[in-house]
């Protein structure tokens, strides 16, 4: 073999390997690009998705038919002249209800009220523990409206207002309300000085967004 023939071969070598390297580069940056690429869409679709979730909550910003002050009229014509322990107002079943706990020098008293015909679904006493007979009652005519409340706790937290509780803090004997507001996302808790409307606490709880 001579050389010009040698030489003819080795260009010929040369020549193909470099088409081989160009064509793998090219491969890899397609690759790369089509990677990019999936990973934009992804999270174009789960923005897209947080959106939506946070429209409709929007939309589903609580009916609530029967006021809070109807509703203690309902579980004092079950429970006469009894002493409020706590209020909580929110959904069960789809449905949203009051729950109201009352109590006196000897028993405690629970009532579970429908929020939209003001129907007594549930009632329920019985005799209090001896460490509850000294407990202090609810001065409602001190706190801060449930309306008032929500207004608050949406200035702290993205969403609207879903549930409630208004109750007195055996502890440091104040009474505060403590408001769920959701972004259809997350789910932020504030809890209110119900009588100086300062908020003590904040607590957001993230949803699973892959769901």
């Amino acid at each position: 073999m001579n050389k010009l023939t040698k030489l003819t071969k080795l260009t010929a070598g040369a020549a193909l390997i470099g088409t081989l390297a160009i064509g793998t580069v090219a491969c890899s940056n397609d690759d790369h690009s089509e990677s990019t690429q999936s990973s934009k869409v992804e999270k174009s679709k789960k923005s897209t998705k947080k959106a939506v979730k946070q429209n409709e909550t929007k939309l589903k910003r609580a009916k609530i038919d029967l006021s809070q002050k109807d509703a203690l009229d309902k579980f004092d014509a079950k429970y006469p002249n009894k002493q409020i322990k706590s209020i909580d107002l929110k959904q069960k079943n789809g449905t949203y209800v009051y729950e109201i706990d009352g109590f006196d020098k000897t028993n405690e008293y629970t009532a579970t009220i429908d929020a939209d015909n003001g129907k007594v679904l549930h009632s329920h006493s019985e005799k209090l523990d001896v460490d509850d007979r000294h407990q202090k009652a609810l001065d409602l005519n001190s706190v801060i409206s449930r309306d008032e409340a929500t207004k608050i706790a949406e200035k702290h937290a993205d969403g609207v207002s879903k549930e409630w509780n208004l109750e007195l803090d055996e502890d440091d004997g104040k009474a505060y309300w403590d408001v769920e507001v959701s972004d259809g996302t997350k789910s932020t808790e504030v809890k209110i000085n119900a009588t100086n409307k300062d908020v003590v606490r904040t607590d957001t709880d993230h949803d699973d967004d892959d769901d």
